[in-house]
């Protein structure tokens, strides 16, 4: 019988608690043995995940070390800010701790290395949550561009569309418009994009360039009729970024919110909309986030990649061209066509899963990667963070070196 993982999960904000209720559904590979979150409500939410799925409650303890007092877990899902991550993932590892840890790994390029020569020091797993290598999608992408069918790469384009609704919550209202306080926009939300290039030119990258900034989300920007807050905006009802109409009325991006004991998701979409962060007009948030950048970089075996990030998109995807000295890979986010300099073009179509829950299956992929290597010695992550670290060295030198437009 395989060897059930004793696992905590520190935080358990809203990717702590995706991965909690994956982790919750494997009990014949791990027992919830922590979960760590200071956030009283958040706590609670955890353990009604835990109740649900009919497992006993774990304890909940308000800090690692506050855990590592009283237990000692094989291993830790990391989902906290991404601030806390380095100080976290050290404290863990010193204690002989397995960790996976959400992206991005941490801030600097300087803690990313630390955390995994520490693992590597101590002989222990140190994972990262880069879910969009295990998406079938993508890992036929990152397959077809690497085994020579089509021959060498030469160059990718790749752009990321991040939606206008994630980025007005996210990005705008949310504490990732403050960089200084998160990580930079292309960190926190493109390193995973970063990853999937890195995958498929398969080098190190040389030359790093960038060009970007924030044009739209200014106050000088502002409509002159437009009010502090939407629930009070006078032309909020013909605006394209209305708190009102994303929360109250279509309902979405809510899952973040948190009720009091006792009150309803409703009165807290009230609460937020009257008195909170997100109800604010986005011309009046203090937000820093860049809201479109364009990243080129050349590589040390002469391919070159350009990663295109832009908030002002109706939806979010992703597409990818990819060009090869046999050929060209066109994928739009569901169908990938694998196109030869002369010959056929095959078509790959994942329109069907695509937009499934949980990243069509790889939040729940990469979770049973990192729980088999903790297992098994001879077993290695896909995603390990000695060689992601390379994803995010690249989106770190990009935002050091913006030409602000």
């Amino acid at each position: 019988m395989a060897q059930i993982v004793d696992i905590a999960v520190i935080g358990a904000g809203n990717r702590g608690c995706k991965y909690l209720s994956l982790l919750a559904q494997m009990p014949c590979h791990v027992r919830i043995a922590a979960v760590v979150e200071p956030n009283p409500r958040r706590a609670a939410k955890a353990s009604a995940i835990l109740v649900e799925a009919g497992l006993p409650d774990a304890p909940v303890f308000a800090s690692c070390s506050e855990m590592m007092q009283n237990i000692s877990p094989q291993a830790a899902v990391i989902a906290t800010p991404e601030q806390l991550h380095h100080k976290q993932a050290m404290e863990l590892l010193d204690k002989g701790v397995n960790i996976l840890i959400e992206k991005p790994v941490a801030v600097t390029e300087e803690q990313c290395r630390e955390i995994a020569e520490k693992a590597a020091r101590n002989g222990l797993v140190a994972g990262v949550c880069h879910v969009l290598r295990y998406h079938p999608y993508f890992a036929k992408l990152c397959s077809l561009a690497t085994d020579g069918s089509l021959g060498e790469v030469v160059s990718v384009s790749h752009r990321i569309s991040v939606g206008i609704d994630r980025a007005c919550h996210t990005f705008v209202r949310g504490p990732w418009g403050k960089p200084a306080l998160t990580s930079p926009m292309l960190l926190s939300k493109c390193c995973h994009d970063m990853d999937i290039i890195t995958a498929i030119v398969q080098s190190r990258a040389a030359v790093v360039r960038s060009v970007g900034g924030r044009c739209f989300f200014r106050s000088e920007n502002r409509p002159a009729a437009a009010a502090d807050r939407c629930v009070s905006c006078p032309v909020e009802r013909n605006c394209s970024f209305s708190a009102v109409d994303l929360y109250r009325r279509r309902r979405e991006w809510t899952a973040g919110f948190d009720p009091a004991p006792g009150d309803t998701l409703e009165s807290e979409v009230n609460r937020q909309l009257a008195e909170g962060e997100y109800g604010r007009c986005v011309f009046a948030c203090d937000n820093e986030a860049v809201d479109r950048q364009v990243v080129i970089a050349g590589f040390e075996n002469g391919a070159v990649a350009s990663l295109t990030m832009n908030l002002f998109t109706a939806e979010d995807n992703r597409d990818t061209h990819i060009c090869l000295t046999g050929g060209e890979i066109r994928g739009n986010g569901e169908i990938i066509e694998a196109v030869p300099l002369r010959g056929d073009k095959a078509i790959y179509d994942y329109s069907d899963i695509a937009s499934k829950p949980y990243h069509a299956g790889a939040d729940n992929a990469v979770l049973e990667d990192f729980i088999e290597a903790v297992r098994n010695p001879e077993h290695k992550m896909l995603t390990n963070i000695a060689e992601s670290i390379e994803s995010h060295r690249i989106c770190i030198l990009a935002d050091r070196n913006l030409d602000e437009v």
